[in-house]
């Protein structure tokens, strides 16, 4: 972690790395402060200029000094990048009662509806993400934020690991919205960057649903036609693991 002499978070690098691979990391955090200092200067000067105010009222949020961000809020209620960026900030932290003040505020944005959407999923409270990720769909229909096909990956998830371990009813339930979900980004998002990961997930919830013949195809098709090599070998693994498994569930005598 790179701090501040104020406790302001400037950067932080995870992982283990040599010296020559450090040292950019090192020179690229005290670039970072130098100029957020010199924005500090400039604001000194100018202190009614909406858009470094609100500039600076991000950073001090990402710096994760939110004491500091607070006063230029509070200069600036009306403003929807620095609520929007304070919701996301209470989100992050967990302070849903905070970030949902602040949602009512701008109860159509769709930056913050996603991430609503997400911070739910990530608790496993599908239902109270649902009204949020229905504002993201009918706001957005055209995907022009490009938030669309991540969230319909994150529902994906969030219903296929609700498979195991629930009543056959519920279960069904839950891969039927899982694969809808995987199956609108194949459809609908074909240059999406987790277009190959839909397919992936798809082929692992039908595999988790027992469902092994589609399964296979899924998994064929992306064995052989993914641009991602990790990917490739993600699915080729499971493609064996699934076949196995299918071989495992057929009546004696069956070939």
């Amino acid at each position: 972690m790179f701090i501040s002499p104020d406790g302001g978070v400037i950067t932080k690098k995870v992982g283990y790395a040599p010296p020559a691979q450090f040292t950019p990391v090192m020179e690229e955090a005290l670039k970072k402060e130098a100029e957020f200092q010199e924005k500090l200067v400039k604001l000194k000067k100018m202190p009614e200029d909406v858009a470094l105010n609100r500039e600076i009222g991000i950073l001090y949020l990402q710096r994760q000094q939110i004491e500091k961000a607070l006063p230029i809020s509070q200069k600036m209620p009306d403003d929807v990048e620095l609520n929007r960026e304070f919701g996301i900030y209470y989100l992050s932290k967990n302070e849903f009662d905070k970030a949902l003040l602040i949602s009512e505020k701008m109860p159509d944005d769709i930056e913050l509806n996603n991430e609503f959407s997400i911070a739910y999923l990530n608790q496993r409270d599908i239902e109270k993400a649902l009204p949020f990720s229905k504002k993201v769909f009918e706001n957005d229909p055209k995907n022009t934020s490009g938030l669309i096909p991540g969230l319909h990956i994150k529902f994906g998830i969030a219903y296929g690991n609700q498979i195991r371990n629930t009543a056959e009813d519920v279960a069904a339930e839950n891969t039927k919205m899982a694969v809808m979900h995987f199956q609108k980004v194949i459809d609908t998002y074909p240059k999406s960057d987790v277009f190959e990961p839909a397919q992936f997930y798809l082929g692992v919830t039908y595999s988790i649903s027992k469902q092994y013949d589609k399964a296979i195809v899924v998994l064929e098709k992306l064995a052989n036609h993914a641009t991602d090599e990790r990917m490739k070998q993600s699915a080729e693994a499971n493609l064996k693991r699934v076949k196995e498994l299918a071989a495992e569930a057929a009546p004696e005598g069956d070939n």
